[in-house]
Parts: C-alpha cells; structure tokens; sequence
C-alpha cells in the first residue's frame, strides 16, 4: 500500500499495529503475528456515514462471482459515466490498474474496487484498500483477478492493452498514457530504494524484484537492491 500511495495511488491512512495492542474485537482467532494492519474508515466520521458500494453491488454480482463475472472495461465504463469527475477517476482507475501489475496483485477483483457518495448523492470513485502483492504467497501467480482486454496475465500486457481499455470504454486515451507514465516513472525512480526501507519480509521483496523483471520492457523496473 505504501508503494503503491508513492505511485499517485489514492489510499486512506493506514499503519501496522502491534497485535498485542488490539482492544474491542469480537471473539477471533488471530495469526501468530506480530503486527495487524490498520486501514482508518474513510467511509466514516465522527458525526455521520458515507455511503459506499463495491463494484460487486455496483454490478449487480453475487460476492462468489467477485471473480471472472465481470471485466475492467465495465468498471471503467461506470467511472466514465457516471460519477462525478469522471475524467478523474478514470485517471486514477488507469494507474491503479497499472500498480497491481508492477506490484503482482492478482486480487483487484470486484469487491476491492468501490464507489464512494460524498455528498450522499454523487458516485466518486473510493480510495484503493487492498492492494498486496499476492504472488508474494500464491506460487507462481501470474493474473489478474479480471480481464484487462482479452488477458488477465501480467506478463503479456503493455501500453496497447491500455489504449484498447481506454478505447473500448470511450476514455480519450490521450487523457491516459501521461497518467500511466507518470505512474512508471514514480515507480522506477522511487520504488527500488524504498523497497529497502519497508517492513516487508525479505523473501517477499525477492519475489517483487523478480516480477519486475519478469514484466515486457514496457513496465518493467530496474532493481536497486544489494
């Protein structure tokens, strides 16, 4: 989440909280860990709720179907549509879409992407919650959790990909291409010393520095660590 906020990826505010701090759960068999991670509500402030919604709510999909049911560009298309600053949140769709490639998530499924009503009445798009590089624990991962164009693997898309999303959702793709540039020249300049700093498990950050590598020229980000 910390690579993916230095990225331009929207997040709420978040830290890791020593498990033997944790007060006022319900009855939960917890991990043997040392460190739960906090997400601050969002959808929540002191005097009132926000409405939000998943996009499984959004399309009318059962939460079992959270996976394949569904595609990116229909997902784009509601962003572009029908919220608020649709340029904007298609804008930020693009790059977040482009940060679970580089950070190998292959669980942006329905459910972890969401509409958010300010004001009770206009759709935004909400900021990302859950993003982890999940190939981290799923040997040999390689997908994402739905289609982007006629692909959901990570290692076969580039910039066409992109420019066929944007196309089919009837983004100008103009509107695009300088937001996923920026969000790879954040990435490269930032992210491999960053890496070094992060409380990720050291066998973890192997795996991301080797998907890196893996990833077309396109996306691809040079490692930095010894």
């Amino acid at each position: 989440m910390s690579l993916a906020q230095s990225a331009g990826v929207d997040i709420p505010q978040i830290r890791l909280v020593p498990v033997a701090k944790l007060s006022g759960l319900p009855s939960l068999t917890l991990p043997a860990e040392e460190y739960a991670y906090a997400v601050r509500r969002f959808d929540r402030s002191r005097s009132n709720r926000t409405h939000i919604e998943d996009f499984a709510q959004v399309l009318l999909r059962y939460p079992h179907d959270k996976y394949g049911s569904a595609n990116y560009e229909q997902i784009g298309k509601v962003l572009y549509q029908f919220t608020g600053q649709p340029l904007t949140n298609a804008q930020q769709f693009a790059r977040r879409l482009l940060v679970n490639i580089l950070l190998a998530n292959g669980d942006a499924h329905l459910k972890n992407w969401s509409l958010i009503y300010p004001d009770a009445i206009t759709a935004e798009l909400a900021p990302a919650y859950d993003i982890v590089t999940t190939k981290a624990y799923i040997q040999n991962e390689e997908e994402f959790a739905l289609k982007l164009g006629k692909t959901k693997n990570w290692y076969e898309v580039g910039f066409e990909h992109f420019r066929s999303w944007a196309e089919r959702t009837q983004i100008p793709w103009r509107a695009i291409e300088p937001h996923l540039k920026d969000t790879l020249d954040k990435a490269r300049t930032v992210w491999p010393q960053q890496l070094t700093t992060l409380p990720m498990a050291p066998e973890h950050k192997k795996v991301l520095v080797a998907h890196w590598q893996q990833l077309r020229e396109d996306f691809q980000i040079q490692d930095q660590i010894a």
